[in-house]
């Protein structure tokens, strides 16, 4: 009986192989050669026979752990969202500027924010593509973002009609215009005004809000 293992789907569209387990090495040369492709040439000229030349790897190998090239993609572009990591301390405005500064700092300093807009031209034509990016990208962004602001609402630092969905959207959104859809360069102070911006909506305090990031020295980005 052979022990090359049977591959079985998983809900993000890998697969997990009963029998002889996946090498992690294969997987991270995979993943860095699907980025490189996309970088050069964009997610319409992606194809899988040059992310598994460029990795050193058969093209079956490469099926057996991505069927499609949109899951792949995915999944690499997961790579590039920064990782949960735990919550600054004190206050929810501080709480979402720290959110809203990482994901700033992701989509100007990795390959997400170079591919985005290619990426999501071709959401409008591949609706697994776009089905994959909203479950496996934006909505885990979305619930630790929902998670500060209902902890704020629940310490009563937000006031208790504060919708949740319009602030996750304004502090994104200011994010994902320029990149998206003016092309203008990335505002370093967007974080801190969309922060601002809810506070003076949302707040219980109007006067308290995050510390202006422009009247102090950067400790370096966010992690």
């Amino acid at each position: 009986m052979s022990n090359a293992g049977v591959a079985v789907s998983r809900p993000d569209g890998q697969e997990l192989v009963r029998g002889r387990p996946r090498h992690p090495d294969v997987d991270a040369a995979i993943i860095a050669a699907a980025l490189s492709v996309l970088v050069d040439v964009g997610y319409p000229r992606f194809t899988m026979v040059e992310v598994a030349r460029r990795a050193g790897v058969g093209k079956p190998t490469l099926y057996r752990r991505w069927a499609r090239k949109s899951q792949l993609v995915v999944e690499a572009m997961r790579t590039q969202m920064p990782g949960e990591a735990a919550l600054p301390p004190d206050n929810v405005s501080d709480q979402l500027l720290h959110y809203a500064t990482r994901l700033s700092e992701t989509l100007t300093h990795t390959p997400l924010g170079r591919v985005l807009p290619g990426l999501v031209a071709e959401m409008a034509t591949d609706p697994d593509l776009a089905a994959a990016y909203r479950s496996l990208i934006i909505e885990p962004t979305r619930q630790l973002w929902r998670e500060a602001v209902e902890r704020g609402i629940r310490t009563g630092e937000l006031l208790p009609d504060t919708d949740v969905d319009f602030v996750l959207d304004a502090l994104a959104g200011p994010l994902y215009v320029r990149l998206l859809i003016t092309g203008a360069p990335a505002d370093p102070d967007a974080p801190w005004l969309a922060v601002q911006l809810v506070l003076a909506r949302y707040s219980a305090s109007p006067a308290v809000g995050a510390a202006d990031p422009r009247r102090t020295i950067s400790a370096g980005p966010a992690s």
